[in-house]
């Protein structure tokens, strides 16, 4: 058991510094402050690297939850939070601001990815051992 949430911590620990070191952090105009970012539309290209980054945090979010009663649920929340603390920090950018439309990018990335990792990842234990894998099944 201690085994397998080592591993979760690790795949966390560096997608999170994966994302970090790609999700634009840096603010150009200073930081002072917290602003709502208004301007932004919908259907920008910048939604879809927030759906595409929080889909893998959901998905693992899942298949670390996958002994609960919710793991689409809890994986979902646990694929938001990178995007909600990133918004957090755009919050104090004098040059952008905190985004909900970017933040319900983020949720439907995290619930796609939830979904698809419940529905997907297959994990079972056998006196052999452990097996990961992707599997298929009809039924919903």
């Amino acid at each position: 058991m201690w085994t397998t949430w080592r591993h979760g911590i690790c795949v966390a620990l560096m997608l999170a510094a994966s994302t970090a070191a790609h999700a634009d952090i840096d603010c150009g105009g200073g930081r002072g402050g917290y602003r709502l970012q208004t301007s932004d539309g919908w259907f920008h290209t910048d939604k879809l690297e927030h759906f595409a980054v929080s889909a893998p945090f959901g998905a693992l979010g899942a298949y670390l939850t996958r002994d609960t009663a919710h793991p689409v649920i809890y994986g979902t929340l646990i694929g938001t939070i990178p995007g909600l603390i990133k918004e957090g920090i755009d919050g104090t950018c004098r040059s952008s601001g905190f985004s909900y439309k970017d933040l319900a990018a983020d949720v439907a990335g995290a619930l796609t990815g939830a979904l698809l990792g419940n529905w997907a990842i297959m994990y079972s234990r056998s006196a052999r051992g452990q097996t990961v894998g992707v599997a298929y099944s009809t039924r919903f």
